[in-house]
């Protein structure tokens, strides 16, 4: 019957010294992991919600068997991770089956063979051969990707070259004494060799050797083979980057399964009243999950190469984010010397991350994106700002004017409330108060918003809105001088005080009205309106305009008559798309329109890259070689020159957010370009013959 001896070659006495250094070997493992356990679970404490836990383990699960967070955007690195991961898994598997048949069912029970024996042992061997050369073919190919393809996002460091070559060492070594075995017993294998197709053809290449000389070459690199595989048992927990095999798993089984775009909320009167800090100043700060992100980050730069802040050159880059709050929660938290005291995080020597870098971050959310280790920068950099903000008093001077305007005028531009409803002059604009007053009800309450409201060329946007409005018959109304700013720039900027009073107030405001359902035209309004108020008391159906244009010309309310001849770029806006995951709506618009011709970016819908203006950066004064929007419009430009676009038409970038429009608008005056902004709402009109 087809079966081999587990320790062939292997004398007692080594066989005794190889159990005592395993033992050692998986006590300082089990310490190490105690360890980490142990700083997470110094974080604050996470509520957890156990009624949707088989749905996480199965999602989990799911993930890390495919690998899906990598293969769907990075086809070469997915192979690579999908080659190292079921290779490793396989023969930790097969090593797990050999130490059960040999330690249970030989040194206890007594039985020469239980499991490895017959057509299961055939098959063992070779899906183990298999596995091996995954492993073989995944690292090789992290090499390559790293030192001979130079992938600009991977780091260069000794520990970035260490793990694959040894893993390397490991999955080789193992193959040359399985070849070495089979060519020392030859005839007398048990079995076809052909069942281990890359020892045999080990075997083949020393073929000529005497058995003498293999076995004794055998036995060396059996031990250096266990020794290595051992060696990196023992100082898996020790090394943060290579933690990542055993914590980045976890991590996605404990994903935030909150709503994209939904910040925690605080309680800020209630830490002034009890003398708590507010945000993350110090480690301790920290909760439970953050510590499982920071321990998990496989330093891969996907969220780096994704990140508007850094590919514009700023000092923001979100894996120096992580990294810096793993070093001093490590250097906090050593394995082997007692704590050291805590240091503020922007203060540390150890983190080194600055305040510039956390006052940069537009909370576009490329890096949540992008990290297929689901670890969240973005919620750590917000946390930084909040007590930048609220408890050290230390934000950009131009910030001192948009919370004083939101707190006394009811919006970040400091205009004066009776100028809310310049925007429609001329235009027959009902208001929710002389609505309620007769005692009636709309479908819509259409929140214009503080952009469209005092910006000038955002007023064409809602001016073109209520003629779409108008011309379907929806019944609509508008709040007029009562509307006042969401608080969402004041929140993502980190103030969550001045947020909580705009939403508490807007939310009582709001629930004296009777309407169907709020129609926005900022994704910004729309965020918050559908996923923050609710914390505040506001529970509203929610619609985005291009939603509801949509929708008004399928129904056939709206006819888009007039042929518009352009090119266009649609920009996806992060808060729309991102975060609400809203990609088809305004492209099913266009789509509509007679004339126009569609082109995507080089970065599109779920990894489009942002305007520049989210997180308050609106208000903040970038340097002139530094500009996001510069660098959208670069890639706008080419879309509609290189990939459908021609002389024959014009060439817009359409855009169905106000603030991206503001900034849009900023970078075109800045640069020669044919290029023109608009909104959908605008070519919507436009195609059906409205006037601006």
């Amino acid at each position: 019957m087809a079966t081999r001896e587990i320790f062939w070659n292997i004398s007692s006495s080594d066989e005794i010294f190889l159990y005592v250094l395993a033992f050692f070997v998986v006590a300082l493992f089990v310490y190490g992991i105690y360890l980490h356990v142990r700083r997470i679970l110094k974080g604050r404490p996470v509520p957890l919600d156990r009624s949707g836990m088989a749905r996480r383990i199965a999602g989990a699960l799911v993930t890390i068997a495919t690998n899906r967070t990598v293969v769907r955007r990075h086809p070469l690195a997915g192979v690579m991770h999908l080659g190292i991961f079921w290779g490793m898994v396989l023969l930790f598997i097969g090593t797990v089956i050999v130490a059960v048949e040999y330690d249970v069912f030989h040194k206890i029970i007594g039985m020469d063979h239980a499991i490895l024996q017959g057509s299961f042992f055939l098959w063992f061997e070779l899906v183990l051969d298999i596995a091996g050369a995954l492993l073989i073919a995944g690292l090789l190919i992290a090499l390559v990707r790293r030192y001979a393809l130079k992938r600009t996002q991977l780091k260069w460091q000794a520990v970035d070259l260490l793990l694959p070559v040894w893993l390397l060492l490991i999955a080789v070594t193992g193959f040359a004494v399985e070849g070495l075995r089979i060519a020392a017993v030859g005839p007398g294998l048990g079995y076809p060799a052909s069942w281990s197709p890359v020892g045999m053809a080990v075997a083949g290449m020393v073929g000529g050797a005497g058995t003498e000389a293999v076995a004794t070459w055998h036995g060396l690199l059996w031990w250096l083979h266990g020794i290595l595989a051992l060696a990196g048992i023992a100082i898996l927990p020790f090394v943060p980057k290579v933690m990542h095999l055993l914590t980045a798993g976890v991590n996605i089984l404990f994903q935030d399964l909150r709503p994209r775009g939904r910040l925690k909320t605080l309680d800020v009167e209630g830490a002034f009243e009890r003398d708590e800090s507010l945000g993350y100043d110090v480690i301790g700060d920290l909760n439970r999950k953050d510590l499982l992100d920071v321990a998990s980050c496989t330093e891969c730069g996907r969220c780096e190469m994704n990140c508007p802040a850094a590919i514009s050159g700023k000092v923001l880059s979100p894996r120096e984010i992580v990294l810096g709050l793993r070093t001093q929660v490590n250097a906090e938290t050593p394995a082997f010397a007692a704590p050291l005291e805590g240091q503020r995080i922007l203060e540390s020597s150890d983190s080194a991350i600055s305040a510039d870098a956390i006052q940069v971050c537009t909370t576009c959310m490329a890096c949540v994106e992008a990290c297929p280790a689901l670890i969240d920068p973005l919620s750590k950099i917000l946390e930084i700002r909040r007590n930048e903000v609220m408890i050290q008093d230390a934000f950009p001077e131009t910030y001192a004017d948009v919370f004083n305007g939101i707190e006394k005028r009811g919006n970040p531009w400091n205009e004066h409330p009776t100028a809310r409803l310049e925007w429609a002059r001329g235009l027959d604009v009902p208001v929710m108060a002389d609505v309620a007053e007769e005692g009636k009800t709309v479908e819509y309450l259409f929140w214009v918003g503080c952009s469209a409201a005092f910006d000038p060329r955002n007023q064409k946007i809602a001016r073109a809105m209520v003629k779409i409005l108008q011309t379907a018959g929806v019944e609509f109304a508008v709040l007029g001088e009562e509307e006042r700013c969401t608080g969402d720039p004041a929140r993502r900027m980190g103030h969550e005080y001045l947020f909580a009073m705009q939403a508490e107030s807007n939310a009582e405001l709001l629930n004296d009205y009777k309407f169907g359902k709020i129609l926005t035209i900022c994704p910004h309004c729309f965020n918050t309106f559908k996923k923050e108020y609710p914390d505040f008391g506001g529970n509203y159906e929610v619609i985005h305009h291009t939603e509801l244009i949509r929708d008004l010309v399928a129904q056939g309310r709206i006819s888009l008559s007039e042929r518009v001849e352009a090119t266009v770029a649609f920009h996806d806006s992060c808060y729309l798309g991102r975060h609400n995951r809203i990609f088809d709506a305004p492209r099913e618009v266009l789509a509509k329109i007679d004339g126009v011709r569609t082109v995507e970016m080089d970065r599109t819908r779920e990894m489009a890259m942002c305007c520049g203006g989210g997180g308050g950066l609106t208000w903040y004064e970038e340097a002139t070689d530094q500009r996001v929007n510069d660098r959208r419009l670069a890639s706008a430009e080419a879309a509609v020159k290189g990939r459908g676009g021609g002389d024959d038409g014009r060439k817009f970038v359409a855009t169905a957010c106000p603030f991206c429009m503001t900034m849009l608008e900023d970078g075109l005056a800045a640069r020669e370009t044919d290029l023109q902004d608009r909104d959908i709402a605008e070519l919507t009109a436009q195609a059906m013959g409205l006037k601006p």
